[in-house]
Formats: C-alpha cells, sequence, structure tokens
C-alpha cells in the first residue's frame, strides 16, 4: 500500500474524528491543517493526498485552502476529499475538486456522509473503504465517459433522480436534528 498524507481541519470535531481514525491505520499521517498556515510550500512528494474537511455553507476552509494552494506533490497520484458535513456540501466538494484540478492534482476519490449512506457504509467501517479504495485505485468518481452513451432525456432523468433521493436524505437529517 502506498503512503498517504491527509490533511484535515483541525478545528471541527468532526474532522478531528475522521482524522484520528485515519491515524490508526499503517502507511497513513494524518496533519492538521493549521500548522501549515504559515508555510509558503508544503512538500509531499511520493504519497496520495487527502483532504479532510467541513463544509462552511458549499465553501472550503481557509486552511484546507493553503494547503491546496502551497501543496507540492505527485501530479500522477489519484487523491482523495472528505467532506465531515456542513450545509452546501457538494459545492464545496466541487469547490475543493476544481482548485485541486487547476493546481493539476486529480481527485479519484470523494466522500461525504450522504455518499457513505448512499454506498451503504456505516460511519465505523468508512475509513477502511476509503484506504481500500485508495490504495487499489478504485475510484468513485464518474466521468464524461460514463455518461456519452446517454441520450440527453435520459442523463436528465438520473440527475432529477439522484436530485430527489438527495432532497430526502437532507430532509431526514433536519428532521433528526430538530
Amino acid at each position: 500500500m502506498t503512503e498517504i498524507t491527509i490533511f484535515y481541519d483541525d478545528t471541527k470535531k468532526s474532522c478531528q474524528d475522521y482524522a484520528d481514525r485515519f491515524a490508526e491505520q499503517e502507511n497513513v499521517k494524518c496533519k492538521k491543517a493549521s500548522e501549515y498556515l504559515d508555510q509558503q510550500m508544503i512538500f509531499n512528494k511520493g504519497a496520495k493526498i487527502g483532504l479532510i474537511f467541513e463544509s462552511e455553507n458549499g465553501k472550503v476552509s481557509y486552511s484546507i485552502l493553503h494547503i491546496i494552494w502551497r501543496l507540492i506533490a505527485d501530479k500522477k497520484e489519484k487523491h482523495m476529499i472528505f467532506v465531515t458535513g456542513g450545509d452546501r456540501e457538494f459545492r464545496a466538494i466541487k469547490a475543493a475538486a476544481d482548485d485541486m484540478a487547476q493546481r493539476g492534482y486529480h481527485v479519484n476519490n470523494i466522500y461525504s456522509k450522504y455518499i457513505l449512506q448512499k454506498h451503504k457504509i456505516r460511519e465505523d467501517e468508512a475509513v477502511d473503504e476509503i484506504l481500500y479504495a485508495l490504495s487499489d485505485g478504485h475510484s468513485n468518481v464518474p466521468h464524461r465517459e460514463d455518461f456519452r452513451n446517454l441520450s440527453k432525456k435520459e442523463l436528465r432523468k438520473q440527475i432529477r433522480e439522484e436530485i430527489k433521493v438527495y432532497r430526502k436524505y437532507q430532509k431526514e437529517n433536519i428532521a433528526r436534528l430538530t
């Protein structure tokens, strides 16, 4: 298994909990993003990168953005983004993935609470599943080639169905919290 370095937002409890779980595994180094705020360059050669943060109304936290923009790592590796919660988590995932793509890094694995639930992965076994996918090179990001053979009507239908399922998930979470 290759080395994996995970940068996490240490100001959020959910990020700290997942980082602690990742740190228990071998070949995984967890680093607090706040420790790198004063550095101009962050070197991390020979390892895959993982980012763990909580969405801030669809935005990526400043400490994680600083990591993305200052990171110097292998461009050939496939990296991971994990959003542990917050509002508009898909918008935050897209923002982080776009920033990584601008830097030339490929994000092959994207996770959030919704994605874990959709794939029926419990929180206690999520870390093992994520590490397994990273080590074997499995990707959970759909590629354009997957949708090229679909007509526009079929594509719209799939997207609408996925949005319905996601909205139902959000309503259930809001009901649980209140």
